[in-house]
Order: C-alpha cells, then structure tokens, then sequence
C-alpha cells in the first residue's frame, strides 16, 4: 500500500482545504439557512470543482478515483464542520447505487447525484416495512428534507424511492450542522436496486467516510484545545503548561493519528480490493467515532466555563460527534461485526 499521499491527492486536500477555510467564517448562519446548508456553496464542491464525482468510475462520468480521495474531502469537511449533503448523498446514497443498481438505475442518477443537482438521502430503520413493492413506516433521514430520490434500506433490499408526495418533517436535532427529518412512507410504491449483496459494501464505504470526518473534526478540536492553552493564563503561566494538561493533550493527539491510520488503511484496502477491507472500516468506524466522541468532550472541558456557552462551537463538535455514532450504524455495532470476523458467537462473548 502507498504510506504518503500522491501530487493528485495532495492537490485534492489542498483544493478541500482552502473551499473550508472560506467557509468557516459562515458556519453559523450557515447552519440556521432553512436548508441546512448552502447550496451556492453546494455547486462550488460539487459541479465547479468536481469532488463530488471523486470515486465515481470514469466510464460513469466520474473522476474514477477512489474511496482515499473520497475520505480525504470529507476529513476537510470534518475539520471545518461543513454542513451540507456531502455524507449522505456522496459518501453514501452514491455508493449504494454504484454497488446495488441496475445499469439503467445507475445511468439514470448517478451522474446527476455526483454533479450536486439531484440530492440523494438513505433511509432504513426499524419502522420500514415492504409489502408488495409498497413501503409503509417512517424513518430520521440526515438531509432528508432536501433530497430528490432516496435509497431506502428495508426488508434486506435496497430500494429507489422518488421524494415526491411523501410526508417530510424536518426536525430540531441535536446536530445543527447535519440536520434530520422525519420521513413517512404510506403505501408508498418503491423500485427494486438489482444487487442486495452490494448493500454490506456500499455501507462500508459510506462508514469510512464518515470515519474521516469525524477525525477531521477531532483534528479540528484538538487544535482548538491546544491553542486555547498556550492563550489561557491561570497562577501566571498558560494551563497548557501544566503536565496533567499536557500529558492529556499528547494522548488526545495519539488516539486521532491513530484513528487517522485506521481510516486511511480502511479506504486503501477498499481501493484494492483487499480482503481485509471489511474488518478495516468495522476497525475505522468504531475508532473514529469513539476518538472524535473523547476529544470533542476533552474539548469542553478544557476549555472550562467557555466550553459550555453557546457562543463558542465547542458544542457544535461535540453534538456533530454525537450525531456521527448513529449514522451509519454505532460503534458498537462495528464492533459486533468485528467479533463475527473473528469467529465469535454471542456464547463466546
């Protein structure tokens, strides 16, 4: 495997890079747009630059590069708190299609999701029910309020559902930087994706990007943290001179490069094809979300009664931690999945 990033893909990072730092200054207002994000800022990362067709094959239009480009963006993203659809419809809904799709399902949306002007959202759930090529139930969908088409997961398939007619409610979340709706399904007709084995896949993929995020983010609040104590005077020195602080801080700034070489494994050996990439996003997901979860918390700590206003987007890492262990399914479940890689049974644990 290749251990240092490429010119292309340091180009990528470099381009990620300075659209976020333009964006940063605007999160707030950003976050409180009916939409829950920007869509001039949308076509910026998404038609203008490209990013959004990153790990799209070339015979589909895409840049047909892969799943470490992919991850690289959304760790920018992750750093700046960038709210848009980008997870979801990226990082998710267009896997799903890559890897479930019929050829004409793909033809029909992939390049239109990949360009930003069709938004995709994934919907699964508990409350999901298929009878009869009919879906019934509702589901919490990230950006669901905004989506054209949804790639509903229900009854172990996976389905194309037009968002027209359908009963949305965008919600008040804890996250206000990836926003939720509610999303019922009455009788609702659905179209059958080809390929189910694709699902497991595709949600892999969506995991890793997700993980890269969350280690972008905790970048991002680590960062924060450690600037705050060289700033902070107390008993007239900086807090972060202090060896308790200190010390804590270092290991803070292990557990997020550790989490970063989990992620960049995981989407290197989704790349080529390795048969470790099913434990490698398992090993990702559950390490990303846990770190990003204990940074931002450190975070707000650290910080003391400043962490805790609202002025100051600590809470806003934290919630988007918070928000991220239920996305794409828990740490927890990752690690479940991880036990049955290794042979274990619920008697073994």
């Amino acid at each position: 495997m290749q251990f240092a990033l490429t010119q292309e893909q340091e180009m990528i990072v470099e381009t990620a890079r300075g659209i976020m730092a333009d964006f940063r200054p605007s999160l707030r207002t950003t976050i409180d747009h009916p939409d829950g994000f920007d869509r001039t800022q949308w076509h910026t990362i998404t038609a203008e630059l490209g990013l959004g067709s990153l790990a799209l094959p070339a015979e589909q239009g895409g840049a047909g590069l892969g799943l470490v480009e992919l991850s690289l963006v959304a760790m920018e993203m992750g750093r700046a708190l960038f709210p848009s659809p980008f997870l979801t419809s990226i990082g998710a809904a267009l896997p799903l299609l890559r890897h479930c799709g019929s050829d004409e399902q793909i033809d029909r949306h992939a390049s239109a999701i990949a360009s930003g002007d069709s938004i995709a959202a994934v919907a699964s759930g508990a409350k999901l029910r298929l009878e009869g090529g009919q879906l019934s139930g509702e589901a919490l969908v990230a950006f669901g309020h905004v989506a054209d088409v949804l790639i509903v997961l229900a009854d172990g398939q996976a389905l194309l559902v037009p968002t027209g007619g359908l009963r949305i409610e965008r919600l008040t979340s804890m996250d206000l930087s990836r926003p939720l709706a509610r999303i019922g399904f009455d009788g609702t007709p659905a179209e059958p994706m080809r390929r189910a084995d694709g699902v497991d896949r595709a949600l892999d993929e969506a995991r890793v990007a997700l993980a890269a995020e969350c280690v972008g983010g905790a970048d991002a609040a680590l960062a924060m943290t450690v600037d705050y104590s060289q700033q902070r005077i107390q008993f007239g020195r900086p807090i972060g001179s202090f060896q308790a602080l200190k010390h804590r801080m270092a290991d803070m700034l292990i557990a997020v490069e550790a989490a970063r070489s989990a992620v960049y494994y995981a989407a290197a050996a989704r790349n080529e094809h390795s048969v470790e990439a099913a434990s490698a996003a398992a090993i990702a997901h559950a390490t990303a979300i846990d770190t990003f979860e204990h940074i931002a918390a450190g975070m707000i700590q650290i910080h003391g009664g400043m962490g805790f206003t609202w002025e100051h987007d600590a809470h806003l890492f934290f919630k988007r931690a918070r928000g991220s262990a239920t996305l794409f399914g828990t740490p927890a479940e990752s690690r479940a999945r991880l036990a049955t890689m290794l042979g274990l049974d619920e008697e073994d644990q």
